[in-house]
């Protein structure tokens, strides 16, 4: 039988926090190859729960809010990009000894597969591909996921991979193992038919899922409705199926949603309700900026009985020209709307965040502060999220046409934390550090006022 390793790799960044970061397309993977009949193992250099990072490191994972917290990490030598920026460099995840220690259990492996996510974490895939090459010298290394999606081009050029494996569903697995000359019969529509394989985590805090891939909204700055095909859905049944396997036979007690447009169509509505009639003791997490225009009376109230607990509203900005120009999804009315429904189904202010984009093309630092005042008049948590340009956006397309980044950018100086020290076309660090004062002041004051309803 042939047997693949999976691998999720470093992070490589001035910054990074465990905000229930799992490597979901990598458990579907596992799904789908031993649906075909192959083996598989994981190692997951994000895992902070690892029973051996905990033994090596002398002490267990620490939680911050239901299973989010610190990476173990370690200060690196910055890359040349970053030179002149006073930041430091660190790689988050398992320490170099205890990954090589892993891999030499595997050395009868058939391939190793790794995946990618954000393009701006590049040296984080190429450092864990390194140490890989030197361990398992003679296995064939192929990479996929987002980065490998977005920047195909770069992977090839600077992952180090054998071979790179862009696109999402089933059509990279497949071109992988053609690369490999394994032949498999895969399943097309795994996201209906097969669950992701969190058999590989001896201890599961959280779990991370999904009911649909791509989007049917074409957000300027936004790539899910560019990488997949099609909007697609999973049936609640088999959500909530899934579900309720996690917390019988794994003890889940915090489910994480990570859809990009979970409240498009009724399927939601259909999920709570099933949920609902389980009577799960389970937390459940909104993470991933909610449409607010989609949120009805009905759904906060089932969301309510249900027992959610983090509900994300995606703001944006209260620049009505910019709300337009990058796609129309939310204006200020569809917010105060939103935070009326989901109050006056009980949710306290603390439970809900509206995610404010700073630093957009064209957007002024009275812009941020009105959005944050809006977050404060209606009495939710305002997070600042400053903007990233995804290469191959239409909002990237414009800003390179315009002479407003450069084509040929490291990736890394696109991070958000990185962009304001030297991105001039934009808002100024020390704005950024005070808009986010701001924002921490309201906060603090709406969490102290609601501090009973964080709890179970």
């Amino acid at each position: 039988m042939k047997k693949i390793l999976l691998i999720n790799p470093w992070i490589e960044d001035v910054a990074a926090y465990d905000f229930w970061l799992k490597p979901l397309g990598l458990l579907y993977i596992s799904s789908i190859l031993k649906d075909a009949g192959i083996e598989t193992a994981l190692i997951d250099l994000l895992d902070r729960y690892d029973p051996e990072l905990e033994a090596f490191m002398g002490k267990e994972a620490e939680d911050k809010y239901y299973g989010t917290g610190k990476f173990y990490n370690e200060a690196i030598e910055k890359p040349r990009c970053l030179e002149h920026i006073p930041r430091k460099f660190k790689r988050y995840g398992f320490p170099e000894e205890l990954f090589r220690r892993k891999l030499r259990r595997y050395r009868g492996v058939d391939a190793v597969f790794i995946t990618s996510m954000m393009t701006y974490w590049h040296y984080g895939v190429s450092d864990t591909i390194r140490v890989i090459k030197e361990e398992l010298p003679d296995k064939p290394v192929v990479l996929g996921g987002v980065y490998a999606s977005i920047l195909p081009d770069h992977a090839v050029a600077f992952s180090g991979a054998d071979f790179v494996a862009p696109g999402t569903g089933i059509s990279p697995v497949n071109s992988a193992l053609e690369f490999l000359g394994i032949k498999a019969s895969l399943k097309e529509n795994f996201l209906e038919e097969l669950d992701p394989d969190y058999s590989h985590y001896d201890k599961l805090s959280y779990a991370v899922l999904i009911t649909s891939t791509g989007c049917p909204f074409h957000c300027n700055y936004c790539m899910s409705w560019k990488l997949w095909k099609s909007f697609s859905r999973r049936s609640p049944k088999k959500v909530a199926a899934f579900i309720e396997n996690l917390y019988y036979k794994r003890g889940v007690k915090d489910i994480v949603f990570f859809d990009d447009a979970i409240l498009v169509g009724s399927d939601f509505k259909e999920l709570l309700k099933l949920l609902e009639a389980k009577e799960l003791k389970i937390r459940y997490h909104l993470p991933n900026g909610l449409h607010a225009r989609l949120i009805d009376t009905e759904t906060a109230q089932l969301m309510k009985k249900v027992n959610f607990k983090t509900i994300k509203l995606g703001y944006e900005t209260s620049n009505v020209a910019l709300q337009e120009k990058t796609g129309g999804k939310v204006f200020d009315s569809d917010l105060v709307r939103a935070v009326s429904f989901l109050k006056s189904a009980g949710f306290s202010g603390n439970e809900i965040s509206a995610y404010i984009i700073a630093n957009l093309p064209g957007q002024s630092v009275e812009d941020v502060e009105r959005a944050i005042d809006k977050c404060d008049e209606l009495g939710i948590l305002p997070v600042i999220n400053e903007f990233t340009p995804i290469p191959g956006t239409p909002q990237w397309v414009e800003l390179v046409s315009k002479k407003k980044l450069p084509e040929d950018i490291d990736p890394l100086l696109l991070d958000n934390s990185l962009l304001p020290h030297w991105w001039d076309k934009g808002i100024t660090e020390t704005s950024l550090r005070l808009l986010k004062e701001k924002a921490w002041k309201v906060r603090k004051r709406i969490e102290n006022e609601n501090c009973l309803s964080r709890f179970w």
